[in-house]
């Protein structure tokens, strides 16, 4: 599938990554004489036709006879153009490398490789493109299988799943072109690198019902405005308030719409501080489980709208207060190296205040004032 030729302000890399195009001679020039890290090697069919054409040529040299000499000509011209027509293919192409911004462990996530067709008159064919996770060594290959129509561009899809929390880094290792005959195989460098975060994957975890925590959702009543609680005053009707907000007593007295303003109802809201010290986690495993902890209870607690900053112990307190800033606090805990030392000696038992802790060397504790309210 081919999509509208992009704009160049994206980071392209290929031999036609450059703004201005190279000149005739400079192209003529790398047919002989590759740039670093080019090169161009035989594929197992071309190295069968070299071997019959040595034989080939032993041959014709013994007998003398112009068949075979005709037949070595043709065998050689026949290497000759594969080379050529390889290069000509992939000298007018450029890719750039796409990621998820964020993946998760045990989801899958989407690396493309967009490849655009500078040319201005011939299409592109049959480019392979391998790239991979230089962090967990994991590697695939991407097939170019339809034509690109000139100053188009197509996406080619590595859908990704990762296996362990990190940050990771997807690169294009080489771009090799193998067309029209498939006896010898140009090589370019990929030169494409692209970093994502690598959330640690959802866990179940166990919620302690203890009297006192305060983990429950208990709200209290405030003096602040909102829509529920007792009232605490009238104002005149704007555009956009309920009509069951209406307080049609009074309004009736008055001869205007006057609405009801209430006390919202505001809920204990919690801070979660996380603690990576090795003297805490001596074990990588549970230090992991820890993680996924912490993303997991994250994510309820702002769903539910119970929470408040989030901060990693050496760290600056992120207040969570939209989306985004939820993403960037699991873009930290993503990045926990296991066995950080962390010099940071600030007192973290403070109200509402979630610590973690292991439990009986294999289970994670979530803590607030001293009570387990939850683990994993």
């Amino acid at each position: 599938m081919s999509i509208s030729a992009s704009k160049d302000q994206f980071m392209w890399r290929g031999p036609a990554s450059g703004r201005t195009p190279k000149p005739f001679s400079v192209k003529l020039k790398e047919i002989f004489i590759p740039p670093k890290g080019e090169k161009v090697l035989p594929t197992a069919s071309g190295m069968m036709l070299i071997l019959i054409g040595l034989c080939l040529g032993l041959a014709a040299y013994n007998t003398e006879n112009n068949i075979l000499f005709a037949a070595l000509s043709l065998l050689i011209a026949t290497i000759i153009m594969s080379g050529f027509f390889c290069w000509s293919n992939i000298i007018s192409a450029r890719w750039r490398l796409e990621a998820s911004s964020t993946f998760r462990v045990g989801e899958d996530g989407e690396v493309a490789v967009v490849v655009e067709n500078a040319r201005q008159r011939f299409p592109l064919f049959c480019l392979l493109f391998h790239l991979g996770d230089e962090t967990s060594h994991e590697v695939s290959d991407l097939y170019l299988t339809e034509s690109v129509a000139p100053g188009e561009s197509s996406r080619l899809v590595w859908r990704h799943r990762p296996k362990k929390r990190c940050v990771a880094r997807f690169r294009i290792f080489e771009t090799t072109s193998s067309f029209p005959f498939g006896f010898l195989r140009k090589h370019v460098l990929g030169e494409c690198e692209v970093k994502a975060r690598i959330w640690p994957a959802r866990t179940d975890y166990q919620r302690l019902k203890m009297i006192g925590t305060g983990f429950g959702w208990q709200g209290a009543s405030t003096k602040t405005k909102g829509s529920t609680g007792e009232l605490i005053g009238l104002r005149q009707y704007a555009k956009g308030d309920a009509p069951r907000s209406i307080h049609w007593k009074v309004s009736a007295r008055q001869g205007t719409l006057v609405v009801k303003q209430h006390a919202a109802e505001s809920q204990a809201r919690y801070s979660l501080v996380v603690n990576p010290s090795r003297y805490l986690w001596p074990k990588e495993d549970v230090f992991e489980k820890m993680c996924s902890f912490v993303a997991s209870l994250a994510e309820d607690l702002f769903l539910a709208g119970d929470l408040d900053h989030c901060r990693i112990v050496g760290g600056a307190s992120i207040k969570i207060s939209r989306v985004a800033d939820l993403s960037s606090f699991l873009d930290e805990v993503s990045a926990l190296v296991w066995g950080r030392e962390s010099s940071d000696i600030e007192n973290l038992v403070q109200s509402n205040c979630v610590v973690f802790s292991p439990l009986d060397g294999k289970s994670v504790g979530a803590i607030v004032n001293g009570t387990t309210i939850a683990k994993a």
